[in-house]
């Protein structure tokens, strides 16, 4: 049944709800749970469940959902409601995303209240929307990817741009907006005002990052477009110098390029070659404009959409079992070998130990602090706290065992220091995903996320292919028991689908994410014979980051590869370890490296000895959510620029818990970094290379800082000594 206005009453949902009902109605069934929490906030999706004690009869059923607005009057908010088939639950489906404010849900069972509660939608900002600074990210026609680049941005540390698009673009303030920001990053198709706008701010000294440049754009880049576009290849990069150095030199791309001529001032720093054209040409380029500095790089290629198809695998695979080991999971978005459809592998496999998704992004990261070395350094922030290179994302299954998630948190416990703090990662830490009917008890759940380990339902299609619709009604389900069986644990945000069913290419996200999920761990490095041993980076990456649609659309769930599956690697324990050892040796090839273990075997004891041997962290699901939001939210204000000296505050989020390394380029055309303070006080700092870029390091806690360059060698700092790479 349809909810056309805010309340609804189930006299026609079920007619075969009609038996049994006299008995059903002789005790009152109570409210067990509800879907979200009494006084929750940041709440975005769709969903709302209410729960019961035992069944109800839907025809005594009354449901109320309603939105506050801001003047303090409320509106109907419309959806669909339905009752499960044990008719022990409620769920109303909002036709659109829940409106921002309070939301007050209230229902009746005979004409009695049953449960009155709110929550709270905070204000959403476009994904893509950054939290200002000195990068400006505009976005032209044509580049239906060009969103991405803000979540490249934020993931390589750079927390603080600025975003604009559409009647921004065509703005008479336009060449305001563009003398603000020291570098500018342009995709798609410009205006042919903007383009000059554009030009003139280069010619004055602008620092411009272009993708596939058109037009004037492409004129100014001083690249000729010649031939038709074409989808996949090659990419060699020139690791013998600024920007290449430090990244490995062949790696492959996917999505769009254009062949380019490039004229006679335009310098190539990287070449492509089409799967059927082995003729090299440019992909990456830089040329100098004018007499003030002006530099302008284009990326030939469609550098976002290379990325997320690097990392989420081939659209055009979607759908398909391809290895022939039902059911549909990630992997086969990335499985070439099909029987009735022999292709290439999307991933390199025999190179899968590099993280090619990563090296493409921080090729754009060694770009931007080339071009700005005439200009003010922009402040980042490391990946991950602490300045750690490897970190253990610990995640079980749960398939109703006994005794398998007590034993394994009790083994975690046992490794502890003693006053250990879980919010600074100096305690071990998982995530469980449990069957309802496991062995763990709700007191000893609520005891183990009460001590920092996380709990959630393992969604189950049992292992079947699923529909959108069948798949919402899983986590409808199976979450619903999950919280009647545990009630006192925080509500889940993290999951992977029992069998990591994956039956499409991005709906997966999007329901979880009406349900609260956001940090999925479907991608599953497997099955054991493609595989073979080979330890590495199914997706290219290390790093999670959020999903995006097939189309470009940014959604707000975060990918965390499972790198290192029990079934996989049990056996083959010293490609584990190797690794580690590529994160922590000069390969630099870091990652968040997610596990899968279900108790089996004692492949959990095994990566928590190797955690400690290497000393990475060990985190849950949740931790590195939080930390992914805290980062992003954390800011770099104020940053002014003389020409020897950079002040800059740094308001930290709460969620980072003060882990946070930020990161300064060490020079610049004009000398050295002398010396950093903090509020006043000297700030210790760390000298390292990081895919070949030389970066002082120093703790990121909140403060103003004021950074000094020039050739003079400071009395208490000596950053002339010769940088050290980045090793354990």
């Amino acid at each position: 049944m349809k909810k056309i206005i805010g309340t609804v009453v189930f006299c026609l949902l079920i007619a075969a709800a009609a038996a049994g009902v006299s008995a059903v109605t002789k005790r009152a069934p109570e409210v067990t749970s509800t879907y979200p929490l009494p006084g929750s906030v940041n709440i975005a999706g769709v969903r709302i469940q209410i729960a019961f004690s035992r069944p109800i009869d839907p025809s005594v059923m009354v449901l109320d959902v309603r939105a506050q607005r801001p003047d303090g009057s409320k509106m109907d908010v419309a959806g669909a409601v339905e009752v499960n088939a044990q008719r022990t639950a409620v769920i109303f489906r909002s036709y659109r995303p829940l409106p921002e404010g309070d939301i007050h849900v209230s229902s009746s069972l005979h004409g009695r209240p049953a449960l009155d509660w709110t929550f709270s939608v905070l204000k959403k900002t476009p994904l893509d929307q950054g939290r200002g600074g000195p990068i400006l990210l505009a976005l032209g026609e044509d580049a239906p990817f060009g969103p991405y680049l803000s979540e490249m941005l934020r993931a390589e540390g750079f927390t603080n741009f600025r975003t604009i698009g559409g009647s921004a673009l065509q703005s008479a303030n336009l060449a305001a907006t563009l003398a603000e920001h020291r570098l500018v990053i342009v995709a798609g198709r410009m205006p042919d005002t903007s383009s000059s706008a554009v030009g003139s701010w280069v010619d004055g000294g602008g620092h411009l990052i272009t993708i596939r440049p058109t037009g004037a754009l492409a004129e100014l880049a001083g690249l000729r477009a010649e031939g038709a576009p074409f989808s996949e290849g090659e990419l060699s990069i020139d690791a013998s110098r600024a920007p290449g150095r430090g990244i490995v030199a062949d790696l492959r791309f996917h999505g769009v390029a254009q062949p380019y001529i490039a004229e006679g001032d335009t310098g190539t720093l990287a070449t492509l070659s089409s799967h059927t054209d082995k003729n090299p040409m440019p992909a990456l380029t830089l040329r100098s404009v004018g007499n003030a500095g002006g530099e302008v790089a284009a990326f030939t290629f469609d550098l976002p959409q290379s990325v997320v198809l690097t990392r989420q695998g081939n659209p055009q695979w979607a759908g398909q079992d391809r290895d022939g080991l039902a059911p549909i999971r990630p992997n086969d978005l990335f499985y070439g070998q099909a029987a009735n459809d022999p292709q290439p592998d999307f991933v390199d496999i025999a190179r899968v130990h590099i993280p090619q998704a990563d090296e493409q992004m921080r090729l754009l990261t060694n770009l931007i602090e080339h071009m700005q070395r005439d200009g003010a350094p922009i402040p980042r922030f490391w990946y991950f706290p602490k300045h750690y290179k490897a970190v253990l994302v610990m995640a079980a299954d749960d398939h109703g065992t006994e005794r398998g998630t007590r034993d394994s948190f009790e083994h975690m416990l046992s490794l502890d220091a003693k006053n250990c703090d879980v919010s600074k990662w100096e305690c071990a830490r998982a995530t469980s995903w449990l069957y309802a009917d496991s062995g763990l008890s709700a007191h000893a759940a609520k005891d183990y996320a009460a001590a920092g380990f996380d709990l959630g339902s393992h969604a189950s299609t049992y292992c079947q292919n699923w529909s959108t619709a069948s798949l919402d009604l899983a986590f409808a389900n199976d979450i619903l028991r999950f919280r009647s069986a545990y009630p006192d644990v925080p509500v889940q945000e993290a999951s992977r689908l029992h069998c990591i069913v994956w039956s499409d290419y991005s709906s997966q996200p999007k329901i979880g994410r009406d349900w609260g999920i956001r940090f999925d761990m479907n991608y599953y490095y497997w099955p054991t014979a493609w595989v073979n041993g080979r330890a590495g980076f199914m997706t290219g990456s290390g790093i999670p980051m959020r999903f995006s649609t097939e189309k470009g659309e940014l959604i707000n769930v975060y990918q965390q590869e499972t790198h290192l599956v029990d079934e996989v690697f049990n056996d083959q324990r010293a490609a584990v370890e190797g690794l580690f050892q590529r994160a922590l040796g000069p390969e630099q090839f870091f990652g968040a490296f997610g596990t899968h273990y279900d108790f089996h075997n004692d492949f959990d004891k095994f990566l928590m000895g190797l955690a400690q041997k290497y000393d990475v962290p060990m985190v849950s699901a949740r931790q590195m959510l939080d930390w992914l939001d805290g980062r992003s939210r954390t800011d770099v204000l104020n940053q002014q620029w003389d020409g020897e000296h950079l002040a800059f505050t740094i308001v930290g989020d709460q969620r980072t818990h003060g882990m946070l390394t930020a990161m300064l380029p060490s020079s610049t055309d004009g000398g050295r970094l002398l010396a950093l303070t903090r509020d006043g006080a000297p700030v210790p700092i760390e000298t390292v290379v990081v895919k070949g870029v030389e970066y002082t390091l120093f703790p990121g806690t909140d403060g103003t800082y004021r950074a000094s360059y020039g050739n003079k060698v400071a009395d208490n700092q000596t950053p002339d000594r010769q940088p050290a790479q980045v090793t354990p």
